[in-house]
């Protein structure tokens, strides 16, 4: 039973995610960012919610509203992942700085702890 398990839903409980969250809601905000990113997503995700061909009907109360709920979350994790990669740097880079983000040119990377040093070192007896 080796190999990678699938990450589930601990992906949106990982270290700046909520950070992620935030920046993707501010280009959603964005005007200079395009229209297609930041209405391809939702618009798909609610006319899956509202269309009656689900992948597990509705009449099954609970398991028809589950499958929703993980589309909803799918797309979510979508846009949080995929809105900063869309949108032009310079915009990017201008939200993460007034986030307090500075000098960042990314989106910070979940799970990510900070800054990293690199050095050599000794061990002395």
């Amino acid at each position: 039973m080796g190999g990678p398990r699938p990450a589930g839903a601990r992906v949106l409980l990982e270290p700046g995610m909520l950070d992620n969250l935030r920046l993707s809601w501010r280009l959603l905000r964005d005007p200079r960012v395009g229209t297609l990113p930041k209405v391809a997503v939702p618009l798909l995700t609610g006319v899956y919610v509202l269309s009656p061909i689900d992948l597990i009907p509705d009449l099954f109360l609970g398991l028809g509203q589950l499958d929703d709920l993980g589309v909803i979350g799918l797309a979510l994790l979508m846009l949080v992942r995929v809105m900063p990669r869309l949108a032009p740097k310079e915009v990017v880079a201008e939200h993460l700085g007034a986030m307090g983000f500075a000098g960042a040119s990314t989106a910070p990377e979940p799970g990510s702890v900070g800054t990293v040093v690199d050095a050599d070192y000794r061990v002395r007896d």
